[in-house]
């Protein structure tokens, strides 16, 4: 986006790197047709010490995309979030609550939210108010990461790709994240935009990993970008705006996040691209093993 793009940050993935295994069309994504995400319940006490590892973990993260089209006020299928007038500004914080909801995902907390505390993933400055609404209401906010006819699903899977070998440093990094092709869901938009892509979407990631020490996760990207360890808010870069950076550090946030060494906890990661004519998405960490958790 111009002033608010996708999340993310720079690089250069192609839609089709991002394998396809479910509803929808196969588009140039090149598509393992493979139906529905299932409706295993995510673990109900994910933080025990010394919880055995699954042996599905591994760096590919399962992600569901949610297509939205542009914003038009005479067509009730359209979400006023997506392509508003206002284009953003600077990271807001506070526009959702501190832990998850009961189902697993974000509960919408204010409209207009605060700045942001340089140097703390999640705090705010008090210094100054921005007063543009950046989230119309709790209403248009559920259909983002929630099955809605305002939006069409899809769910895929984005490879964390070790950056040199033996570096125990895995990522994804590209500055053209279109994981939705121009064929795929809504198609083209908003229509006739520049690039000729699919803007204007949610990512929503849910997995499990084994806290050992000396961890990180470093995300950049625009639009939002919300991260939940263990239900509590890791990590916030909420609102519209050029790609951002922030890193969860979890041996400094542990107490925050009542996690412990040894134990499986869950990360939930939830992302928003709403407005052209960018869009980023980076990840870097040094967690290795992630294992899939899935939510109705």
């Amino acid at each position: 986006m111009s002033l608010c793009c996708a999340l993310g940050c720079s690089g250069g993935t192609e839609p089709g790197s991002l394998t396809n295994r479910g509803v929808g069309g196969s588009g140039s994504n090149g598509g393992l047709n493979v139906g529905n995400s299932g409706s295993t319940q995510i673990n109900t006490d994910p933080g025990t010490p010394g919880m055995p590892e699954t042996p599905d973990c591994g760096s590919v993260l399962d992600v569901t995309y949610r297509d939205f089209k542009a914003y038009d006020p005479a067509d009730s299928t359209t979400n006023p979030d997506f392509e508003m007038k206002f284009m953003g500004d600077v990271v807001r914080r506070g526009l959702v609550e501190s832990t998850l909801g009961p189902d697993h995902k974000p509960v919408f907390k204010d409209s207009v939210g605060h700045p942001a505390l340089m140097g703390s993933p999640t705090a705010i400055n008090t210094d100054w108010q921005p007063k543009d609404v950046v989230i119309a209401s709790a209403d248009s906010f559920k259909q983002w990461y929630n099955d809605s006819p305002n939006n069409q699903a899809f769910y895929k899977k984005l490879p964390l790709a070790e950056t040199d070998a033996g570096s125990g440093i895995f990522g994804f990094e590209s500055s053209m994240f279109f994981p939705l092709s121009p064929s795929e869901g809504f198609g083209i938009t908003p229509k006739g935009n520049p690039q000729m892509m699919n803007f204007l979407f949610t990512t929503e990631v849910h997995v499990q990993f084994k806290y050992t020490g000396a961890q990180k996760f470093t995300f950049r990207g625009d639009d939002d970008l919300w991260i939940f360890v263990n239900g509590t808010l890791a990590l916030d870069l909420g609102s519209l705006h050029n790609a951002e950076e922030g890193t969860i550090d979890f041996d400094a946030q542990a107490s925050a996040l009542n996690i412990q060494l040894g134990g499986m906890y869950p990360m939930d990661i939830f992302h928003a691209e709403r407005h052209t004519y960018a869009s980023n998405f980076k990840i870097t960490t040094n967690i290795a093993c992630f294992t899939p958790s899935i939510v109705k």
